[in-house]
């Protein structure tokens, strides 16, 4: 069943905005994070536009990893076209689960960063015991049109490698990658706990870009991570060095009293260690000295693979905006809604049947 209608650029944003929260909310509460799924819009397939007046266009890109068994999945081409983009990674696995079949699908990552045509950016999760290690680069972006490399390692083993895969505006792709043991496999242990086991599995990229002029690219590589040293100086980066930034393993939400509204935006920096701590934790953008108080404290809870500069972990940069805002009920939740609705009609046309069959 598919999940999603065409809808405009700025209705279907804040709508994933709002959406990603609902895995992160702590009963009431929902925060969402700016290297989350954080655009979206209808499809808009094909070519086309061409760069007006000279300006120049580049691209924000989001891009999420899943894992699936391709040994109990139907093939899956290398390169597939969604007839539209999704709210958040659990409504695309949904969506690629009823159309495509796939079995034991999981999202393992999901990354957003704003890209000048050319650019590389380099992004690396822990996955089990090994790295994978991410590599994107835009080309010839022009208004609605653009084309990606996208090169994925883990283990220092090839699991990706397409280029020029042609992208129209708001466009999401899937880009099947090789088998690897990055995999994991979850059960139900002893007291009911959710447990897990590494396995092999097979790479799932999906990729989406929102074209847009140079001066509206958001999460710029360097506003996202820089390496530093050990007393927060930045390090200088050349051509040939190859830096990744930290990735969050473990997060943490921030508690308020039971009946408490929060909205708006707070935005925290600070830097992760090589062993994986966040310190020297700042309120880069405050909402208010209560929730700046709290958010800093489920910050710091936070747990990371640390940067790599050419492949040795070093100290690094990392912000995150977290947006609190009232959990509005997903669309899988919505849908159960009007199951039950449904359901409880056909009680009533039952009931009503069975009364007319009483009177005489």
């Amino acid at each position: 069943m598919k999940l999603s209608k065409r809808r405009t650029a700025k209705d279907a944003a804040e709508r994933r905005a709002l959406r990603l929260c609902a895995s992160l909310r702590p009963v009431w509460l929902v925060f969402f994070l700016s290297f989350g799924f954080v655009i979206t819009a209808s499809a808009q397939s094909g070519a086309g536009g061409v760069r007006p007046g000279g300006r120049e266009y580049a691209a924000n890109l989001t891009f999420a990893v899943y894992q699936y068994d391709s040994g109990r999945s139907p093939s899956m081409e290398e390169v597939t076209r969604l007839s539209g983009t999704y709210s958040t990674a659990e409504e695309e696995i949904a969506y690629v689960k009823d159309r495509h079949k796939l079995q034991e699908i999981a999202v393992r990552h999901v990354r957003s960063v704003g890209l000048r045509s050319g650019e590389t950016f380099n992004d690396a999760v822990l996955l089990g015991p090994e790295y994978m290690v991410f590599t994107l680069t835009p080309r010839d972006v022009v208004r609605g049109y653009m084309k990606l490399d996208i090169r994925v390692r883990y283990a220092n083993e090839p699991l990706l490698d397409a280029k020029g895969v042609e992208f129209g505006n708001f466009e999401t792709v899937m880009l099947r990658g090789g088998k690897g043991m990055f995999g994991v496999k979850y059960f139900v242990g002893g007291g009911g706990r959710q447990e897990s086991v590494p396995t092999e599995r097979t790479l799932l990229v999906s990729v989406t870009p929102e074209i847009v002029p140079v001066a509206n690219l958001r999460n710029r590589p360097g506003e996202l991570s820089h390496p530093v040293d050990e007393y927060g100086g930045p390090i200088q980066i050349t051509a040939g060095d190859r830096f990744t930034p930290p990735v969050p393993l473990e997060r943490t939400a921030p508690q308020f009293e039971s009946g408490r509204t929060v909205r708006g935006v707070v935005l925290l920096g600070g830097v992760v260690t090589p062993e994986g701590k966040i310190i020297n934790i700042r309120v880069l953008r405050s909402l208010d000295p209560v929730i700046d108080e709290r958010a800093v404290d489920a910050f710091r809870q936070y747990k990371f693979s640390p940067a790599l500069l050419n492949a040795k972990p070093v100290a690094a940069t990392y912000r995150e905006e977290l947006t609190f805002a009232a959990a509005p009920p997903s669309i899988l939740e919505i849908e159960e809604e009007q199951r039950k609705q449904r359901e409880l009609e056909k009680e009533k046309e039952k009931e009503r049947e069975k009364q007319k069959r009483k009177k005489p």
